[in-house]
């Protein structure tokens, strides 16, 4: 009797597939939308890639298909979408900063208003003249 493999431990384990462009594992790109375990140990892997003609879509599919291989699946699917498309705001938040993709923290200041003028004060005579 086999195992079935669980399919939070094979997300994990996607995490060693590389994307070969970007230098970075297709789960923290975002890359992976669901991972799921179906009868007799056949994994289904719905994902995507940074672009429609991304030139290594070949060999990342075929680096999950043998990353699924050695956690136990019996047969692996690799089922590309286009829906939703990837954009980079699909990465995990560590990765975004690491890539310097997070927008400066916006320090929320409270400003007042500065306080009216004062009211000019009538000036007697001698103020006229001389100035005081």
């Amino acid at each position: 009797m086999t195992t079935i493999p669980d399919p939070q431990e094979l997300r994990t384990a996607l995490k060693r597939v590389i994307d070969p462009e970007i230098f970075e594992n297709i789960v923290d790109l975002g890359l992976v939308y669901n991972v799921d375990v179906l009868p007799e140990n056949h994994v289904l892997v719905t994902m995507t890639l940074t672009t429609p003609h991304c030139p290594m879509g070949p060999e990342i599919i075929g680096n999950v298909e043998k990353t699924m291989r050695a956690e136990g699946a019996a047969s692996v699917e690799v089922k590309i979408v286009w829906e939703p498309p990837w954009t980079p705001h699909m990465m995990t938040d560590e990765l975004k900063a690491q890539m310097g993709l997070e927008p400066e923290p916006v320090l929320e200041i409270e400003i007042s208003a500065p306080p009216p003028p004062k009211k000019p004060q009538k000036k007697g005579l001698l103020s006229r003249i001389f100035g005081w």
